[in-house]
């Protein structure tokens, strides 16, 4: 027994959980750490088998595969949420019998780590396949992608909103509702589980944090949400080169109209009834030609006689330190510019001064005497998409080249 004596002093002393069990597998000794484990007191242990502590059948079997082979055993566990190695060790009991020495050690923060690559792998394998699927289409990708995590992790992921609304994945209606107030990465917790909500442009994505996972979680949202964001900047290009290129016929079309038409102000009419077809946030729109220091309004879509008669002095022109030539902008404050100009009364009366009014210009240099401006005007306060704007400054630069050749 003095051998026992020595290996639980030496035990005592680990910075690990440790126990000694006798011949039939019930506990004889255990450490003061491996009672903080368990949350038990020494006297609530000794005497039962560690089967009945753990709940976990197999471990008798494997203490007897370790008295009959007097082979060391190793194993892992996982208890109250935390991972652990068990290292078993056949010992000589003092009647002759062989028992079991064990010690634990806390693998948690290995298995997380493991677990986490193995998650961020598997994010960035199916943000990949979800792009090559998704042809461009943002919901597709995130609908793809969320299914597949969804099919691997069904414990974890939860449910997808897109503008706060249902998409996929679980219709609980209460983790639904408490998504829909959390704006930024934060967790909740509802029917005593953890929850966390990891936001990415208009999507909310909502997963499951089961306990001792906190990290893991928080180095999810933020993989997740810089990888997810690429992903949409990619398909956001997409979108706009695909956009771009099936509008580039249209531009070719609208360059064509000179061949039908007599004159520049005729051609310009022309024009911009089909220009407007091709940006679909026009709702207003006017052409503008400056020649002798003046700006003629020579063609208007939706907007009435009193502004397509309209000469404005150069001098007068509010939107001119703003437009460079051959060049597109989106002047998100136009309207001040309108409120401060001399013709404030008839911009009032077009809406051009209301805080949603956006217009997107466009300057056409024609050789070195004329300028032509092209204004499209919005009056919801929508912003200009990234494909309009290409395909303006496409047309503008294409129309300069053009029209300048035929002032020659």
């Amino acid at each position: 027994m003095r051998y026992l004596y020595f290996l639980q002093q030496f035990f005592e002393r680990l910075p690990a959980p440790a126990f000694i069990k006798d011949n039939k597998g019930r506990y004889l000794w255990i450490n003061k750490e491996l009672e903080n484990v368990l949350g038990l007191p020494e006297e609530k242990i000794i005497g039962k088998l560690e089967s009945e502590i753990f709940g976990i059948e197999e471990i008798e079997e494997i203490d007897r595969k370790v008295k009959r082979t007097r082979r060391n055993h190793s194993h892992e566990i996982v208890y109250n949420g935390r991972h652990y190695n068990i290292q078993r060790m056949p010992i000589r009991l003092g009647d002759g019998n062989y028992g079991v020495a064990g010690v634990m050690f806390d693998i948690t923060q290995k298995v997380l780590e493991q677990s986490l690559y193995k998650l961020l792998s598997f994010v960035e394998e199916k943000i990949m396949e979800a792009l090559g699927e998704a042809d461009g289409d943002i919901v597709t990708f995130v609908t793809s992608f969320s299914r597949k995590f969804h099919a691997q992790y069904p414990h974890v992921a939860v449910v997808l909103l897109m503008n706060n609304e249902y998409l996929i994945g679980t219709k609980d209606e209460k983790i639904i509702e408490k998504a829909k107030e959390i704006n930024e990465v934060k967790t909740f917790v509802h029917d005593k589980k953890t929850y966390q909500v990891v936001p990415i442009d208009r999507f909310k994505f909502v997963v499951h944090v089961p306990e001792h996972y906190t990290s893991m979680a928080k180095a999810l949202a933020g993989f997740l949400g810089s990888y997810v964001l690429a992903a949409l900047k990619v398909l956001e290009n997409q979108k706009v080169y695909k956009d771009v290129i099936e509008k580039l016929n249209s531009v070719t079309k609208i360059i064509e109209l000179w061949n039908k038409t007599q004159t520049l102000e005729e051609y310009l009419t022309l024009m911009l009834d089909e220009l407007v077809k091709v940006i679909p946030e026009t709702q207003k729109a006017s052409v503008w030609l400056l020649e002798n220091d003046e700006y003629k309004c020579v063609a208007v879509y939706n907007y009435d006689d009193e502004v397509k008669n309209l000469v404005i002095k150069a001098s007068e022109n509010s939107y001119g330190p703003h437009i460079g030539e051959n060049k597109v902008v989106e002047l998100l404050d136009a309207y001040k510019l309108n409120r401060e100009s001399k013709y404030k009364d008839l911009w009032e009366k077009t809406g051009v001064t209301s805080p949603n009014f956006i217009p997107l210009i466009g300057s056409v240099k024609v050789g070195d005497k004329k300028v032509i401006i092209i204004s499209l005007d919005n009056f919801e306060g929508s912003r200009f998409s990234e494909a309009s704007k290409k395909v303006l400054q496409i047309f503008v630069e294409l129309l300069s080249t053009f029209l300048s050749s035929k002032e020659k």
